[in-house]
């Protein structure tokens, strides 16, 4: 999938484009995946595809949240990408010192205890709470509502890890503002980005061993709130969500449909906005391009059930 934008360069800041060296010696040249790494199952693992033998085992985009509810896990990540996704192993060790090898089974263990329904038959949905601080100073919380009737799987997989403590300790790793050109002129972009498990907030190795399949919606919108999975920095990139997430702080019209939205923030927008407005280093490019000078802590997730009044 490629991705268009009318604002300049906004896509590259958004799934933070810069240089990443090329896999070399990951491909076996029969078109089949690859493993990179030790088998054992704590150890990060890396799986290439060379063919487009995945693509077209991939769920549709168009099929309905409702058939995607109750998706297993085999089913709704996959554990191999495209080879030219410009991938890396995942640190074997989060910022937080927890082991990415082991989250990755425990996401798969706790998937299906996520449940939209309750024993009784009841709609429910969940509601995470990030403690953001900064330094010494507690800016305050941001509540987001999740939105399975959107993307189940997307939310199911932010739920697990926020209940297994994953993002407590990592950050709000980049602050994007951009101003529109062209036809956009006059249009502005900002939105945060967080959730890295790697100290530099690469892309290229921001995951867990896994990613999830698009849940792409053609007529829900990036407006001001907006929770959705970052994509790497390529063509193709569809299948490319991880463990980052983005917030949208203002509209966001060339980001729909090609980005899958799984929340929206329903308190704290003003905390969210107090982030957007830190200083951050290398305004003009580099790897560092957006990230804030002092960094910027997620101290804790909290979950917590919900029930939907229809």
């Amino acid at each position: 999938m490629a991705v268009h934008g009318r604002w300049r360069g906004w896509v590259g800041y958004l799934v933070l484009a810069f240089a990443v060296n090329a896999l070399a010696g990951c491909s076996n040249g029969d078109g089949g995946a690859v493993s990179v790494g030790p088998e054992d199952a704590k150890s990060p693992t890396l799986a290439l595809n060379n063919s487009n033998d995945a693509q077209a085992t991939a769920p549709a985009a168009a099929e309905s949240a409702t058939a995607r509810r109750d998706q297993p896990f085999s089913e709704a990540c996959t554990v191999e990408i495209n080879a030219d996704s410009g991938a890396a192993l995942p640190p074997t060790t989060t910022i937080n010192q927890k082991n990415t090898g082991q989250l990755y089974e425990d996401v798969q263990r706790t998937w299906n205890d996520i449940k939209f329904v309750t024993p009784d038959g009841k709609k429910q949905t969940f509601v995470l709470e990030l403690d953001i601080h900064q330094g010494a100073t507690r800016l305050g919380t941001i509540e987001i509502l999740m939105r399975p009737e959107v993307a189940p799987n997307h939310v199911r997989n932010f739920v697990a890890l926020a209940q297994l403590k994953f993002y407590d300790g990592l950050r709000l790793d980049r602050v994007i503002r951009q101003q529109g050109e062209g036809d956009a002129a006059g249009s502005k972009l900002v939105l945060l980005e967080g959730g890295s498990p790697a100290e530099g907030a690469d892309p290229a190795s921001s995951h867990l061993g896994y990613w999830l399949r698009p849940e792409f919606s053609e007529t829900e919108k990036h407006v001001e709130g907006t929770i959705g999975a970052c994509l790497m920095p390529t063509e193709d990139n569809a299948e490319t969500a991880a463990c980052r997430f983005y917030l949208n702080l203002t509209a966001a019209p060339a980001m729909d449909g090609n980005f899958t939205i799984f929340g929206r923030i329903i308190g704290g927008l003003d905390v969210a906005q107090r982030v957007a407005e830190t200083s951050v280093r290398d305004a003009d490019g580099g790897p560092d391009q957006g990230r804030p000078v002092e960094p910027v802590v997620i101290r804790a997730a909290t979950v917590r059930a919900m029930p939907v009044v229809e």
